[in-house]
């Protein structure tokens, strides 16, 4: 059954990640570079600590997830938003900072809460540009990414807070930025 799962996940983060690149590249979507930078280096960084901590099948939408942020990333430098602000240097130095002081975390807990956290104030350009400009982010990936990470939880091999925690965050923030794009289209 994780095999299955980890499959399923894999397969909606492809949807997922193509309707925005459909969407980027028809110029209705601009990548925020910060945020997809920050996702993809912290991702690939999870990614391998969920293997080593026994996640499987569970692991692999991180994966996934980690390559195409990567690849939005590098295509954002092109297509994606061309405004830096001061907060976003902000968010990206402190992200950095602590995935520096994450990577010298021997225990796997505070690190993979530090994890969270480093999403989070990754989130932070996106959600900024996304209340000014709503339209140009693409609801249904992050709907979608909610989903993922949601079935990801039942394909994990083993379910514990370094296991699961970061997949339970990253499903509800994406599941609530799709509602809060949502809403702020109806407003606009």
């Amino acid at each position: 059954m994780a095999f299955f799962l980890g499959i399923l996940t894999i397969i909606i983060a492809l949807m997922s990640y193509g309707f925005y690149l459909r969407d980027m590249f028809k110029g209705k979507t601009k990548p925020h570079s910060v945020t997809w930078f920050i996702w993809g280096l912290l991702n690939s960084f999870i990614f391998f600590e969920q293997i080593n901590n026994g996640a499987g099948e569970g692991a692999w939408v991180t994966g996934t997830a980690a390559v195409a942020n990567i690849l939005i990333f590098i295509l954002s430098l092109k297509y994606g938003e061309k405004r830096i602000t001061k907060l976003d240097v902000f968010c990206l130095v402190s992200a950095i900072a602590i995935l520096v002081f994450w990577l010298q975390t021997a225990d796997t807990v505070p690190a993979i809460i530090l994890a969270c956290v480093i999403f989070i104030v990754g989130f932070i350009p996106t959600i900024t540009k996304a209340w000014r400009r709503s339209q140009e982010e693409t609801t249904v990936t992050f709907a979608l990414n909610g989903l993922k990470f949601f079935i990801a939880l039942f394909a994990l091999q083993s379910f514990t807070i370094v296991t699961a925690l970061y997949p339970i965050v990253l499903m509800v923030l994406n599941g609530g930025f799709a509602l809060f794009l949502v809403v702020r289209r109806i407003k606009h």
